[in-house]
């Protein structure tokens, strides 16, 4: 794959800014409207622990959300397309949008919100149409594997989403319209009831997304109107946050509901689209994070309730699915002047029904992690930090898989900000429900399928200008990664003419990534990015494919 991605833009913070912003900003963690200097940002999801980016062994972007709003971008899909080397593949407003990290497939990113794994089990992937963003305070994209933090999937890397919690009370409505009939209405509730906080965020979008258009069947041109496309989604979030001076307790729950046309290529002047899908998603997130004694621990319940209904009445198809997952775990942490620690075990309990499988199916998983990290100034000349991850998984249907990580984070100069980054590890893709069990009458699943198995490392950098202290920030990215893609799940076609899934091939996917961020106190931000990535079929040397790119 080939892709360069170039975007800047310059937003003016004044007072002009409408007010239900201005009272937003206002409650945001940390933002102060009159100064709102630029500090090196603090992400988790690089070793698990609170890390200043500028020091992870690896590239990770944290996005605010609520300065991404206020800049335009108002959903997941047009906040991770200004994400260094990433590629989101949209069909369009309303419709189904998955994304590609590092050239990988959408299925070998792993998603997470507030710690739960939020892949779907059927398929692997997540739509992020159905993903709000009116409650998420940061989105976090860690680049390269991740296995040995945080298990399958992240064979491209993380996106690690945080919801939001207001620190006053405040009231909002939201009501806005666009082309081809789109609108949205929606608004927020912040509240204090005694030492609890409450929020509570609506929302609903809907579109007609029809238009005139010219088809060409080769020897004529018909006038059409394209429809079928509109869509109708609605969201639902509720949380509650009970702070104390030794620990803190929340609880979130969300429902994502949506009803949309799926239309196909116009392939002849006569088509008209019937194809309907209904999704309906349900997350529940119970937290609590404290002390025991010198170690910080988080232990959290998340369960998730998946449901989809395709309906076509011009091909006779009416499918659904059903998904229940439940995810526990507990982490500690133990900081000293010189490392900090953090192990853990964690759990899920998959289920799936489907017209398409038979019968019910069951999934499930332990795991086990440790990692660390270790500041060696005191030894050593230069500043440098070391970063180790293991984590051990069992699953019920693949058995176990035990994957590494080594990073080292070095500054080279202690009178010149730059920073040399490098880190190396193992992960790996599980098989999704469909690529075990879907059944139809020319394709079968098939339940002796491997997990897909990687091994990455990257090289690279980051130069760093400004402490925080002065009006001006900026920072250049430098990357290059290496993933090497074994066993992994392609369709294959069989003798009688029906196809399976094997684990038959091997890709290469290799690339260069390069950011610069510029910002001169809260008045102007400049973001530029260029990515350029490849991925290779090297599955079987000779064949005509052998080396080939791979869309």
């Amino acid at each position: 794959m080939k892709h360069f991605f170039l975007a800047a833009f310059a937003a003016l913070n004044f007072l002009f800014l409408p007010a239900v912003y201005s009272q937003a900003d206002t409650s945001s963690e940390g933002i102060h409207p009159e100064k709102n200097y630029k500090l090196s940002e603090i992400v988790v999801s690089a070793t698990r622990t609170p890390l200043n980016a500028m020091y992870a062994p690896s590239r990770v972007t944290r996005i605010d959300v609520a300065a991404m709003q206020k800049s335009g971008f108002d959903d997941m899909q047009s906040m991770l397309s200004f994400a260094d080397g990433i590629f989101v593949k949209n069909y369009g407003t309303g419709q189904l949008a998955t994304i590609s990290l590092r050239g990988t497939a959408a299925e070998q990113t792993l998603f997470l919100f507030d710690g739960v794994n939020l892949n779907n089990i059927q398929n692997g992937q997540v739509d992020l149409f159905l993903v709000p963003v009116n409650n998420l305070s940061s989105i976090e994209i860690s680049q390269g594997g991740s296995s040995a933090l945080y298990g399958a999937n992240a064979v491209g890397g993380v996106v690690n989403l945080e919801s939001k919690i207001s620190s006053n009370d405040h009231v909002r409505v939201d009501v806005g319209s666009g082309s081809y009939g789109n609108q949205i209405f929606g608004g927020e509730v912040s509240e204090g009831l005694g030492s609890a906080r409450v929020d509570l965020i609506v929302q609903r979008q809907r579109g007609i997304n029809d238009f005139d258009f010219t088809f060409n069947d080769g020897a004529k041109n018909f006038p059409m109107k394209f429809a079928g496309a509109d869509y109708v989604e609605d969201m639902q979030s509720l949380k509650f946050a009970f702070p104390s001076s030794s620990s803190s307790t929340s609880f979130l729950i969300q429902n994502v509901s949506a009803n949309r046309g799926t239309p196909y290529a116009t392939s002849d002047s006569t088509l008209e689209t019937t194809a309907r899908e209904t999704d309906k998603n349900t997350i529940t997130v119970l937290k609590n994070i404290g002390h025991l004694g010198v170690f910080n621990y988080s232990a959290s319940a998340g369960f998730i309730y998946s449901y989809l209904n395709y309906n076509d009445p011009s091909y006779a198809t009416n499918d659904y699915y059903k998904t229940l997952s439940l995810q526990p775990s507990m982490q500690l942490s133990y900081f000293k002047e010189q490392f900090s620690i953090a192990s853990g075990i964690d759990a899920e309990l998959d289920r799936g029904k489907s017209d398409n499988m038979t019968g019910i199916k069951n999934r499930n998983r332990v795991g086990i992690f440790a990692s660390g990290e270790y500041d060696v100034r005191k030894n050593v000349d230069l500043e440098t930090r070391l970063f180790g991850a293991l984590r051990y998984d069992d699953y019920s249907q693949f058995g176990n898989s035990l994957n590494p990580k080594l990073g080292i984070n070095v500054k080279p100069l202690a009178s010149f900000p730059v920073h040399l980054r490098a880190n190396v590890g193992t992960s790996f893709r599980v098989p999704t429900f469909n690529d075990l069990y879907y059944r139809s009458q020319y394709y079968n699943g098939n339940p002796d399928l491997k997990p897909e198995r990687a091994t990455d490392y990257s090289l690279g950098g980051v130069v760093e200008y400004g402490d925080g202290q002065g009006p001006f920030y900026g920072d250049l990215n430098l990357d290059y990664y290496h993933i090497d893609i074994h066993d992994g799940i392609v369709y294959q076609t069989l003798p009688d003419f029906t196809g399976t899934e094997a684990n038959l091939k091997r890709i290469v996917s290799k690339g260069v990534e390069l950011s610069l961020n510029i910002k001169y106190e809260s008045v102007f931000s400049l973001k530029g990015n260029h990515f350029f990535g490849k991925s290779s079929d090297v599955s079987i040397p000779g064949s005509p494919s052998y080396n080939k790119q791979l869309i």
